[in-house]
């Protein structure tokens, strides 16, 4: 009964610190919108999923509890992950599609995040390339991350994975 879930819970984990490439690319600048650039607090997680039968299924993962999760943005291509005061890094790229009415909020985008241990975990969560979908506040302070994978299991037809950040 629980074993999809569990299995879930593991590749939302590996997902989570799908940022641990070691890669550096600082001579790379991404896209120029400041409001990502700094450090981050991951609030929350939550996967939304269906069953093949077509049972909803959703796990909320307050992450109070356990080691507080930072991802740190710099203006040169680097994204810094911290847990257990164990940093990785990685590259990011970040392509911004729509503005916040107030024009300094992400209301659509995509973050690309790349390096040899993305690359196991997009193949792990069998993507093409390990995008997720962003959105940024500057009223909360708030980063919403999200990625669907596909084919995770024979147990769900759609899976959604979000992470909430905060602006630290």
């Amino acid at each position: 009964m629980f074993k999809p879930a569990i299995q879930l819970l593991g590749i939302l984990v590996i997902a989570l610190f799908s940022t641990a490439s070691m890669c550096n690319k600082a001579e790379d600048t991404p896209s120029d919108f400041p409001s990502i650039i700094g450090k981050w607090k991951l609030i929350y997680s939550t996967i939304d999923a269906v069953k093949l039968d077509g049972e909803p299924f959703y796990f909320l993962d307050t992450v109070g509890n356990g080691s507080p999760v930072y991802w740190e943005f710099f203006d040169n291509g680097i994204m810094k992950a911290t847990e257990d005061n164990t940093a990785v890094e990685s590259n990011w790229e970040l392509k911004v599609e729509r503005i916040t009415p107030n024009g300094l909020g992400i209301d659509k985008g995509q973050l690309i995040l790349t390096g040899s241990y993305a690359d196991q975990v997009k193949t792990a969560l069998e993507l093409d390339a390990l995008v997720y979908s962003i959105e940024t506040s500057s009223i909360s302070n708030g980063m919403d991350l999200s990625v669907s994978p596909k084919n995770l299991s024979n147990t769900f037809s759609t899976v959604t994975i979000r992470y909430s950040y905060q602006k630290r």
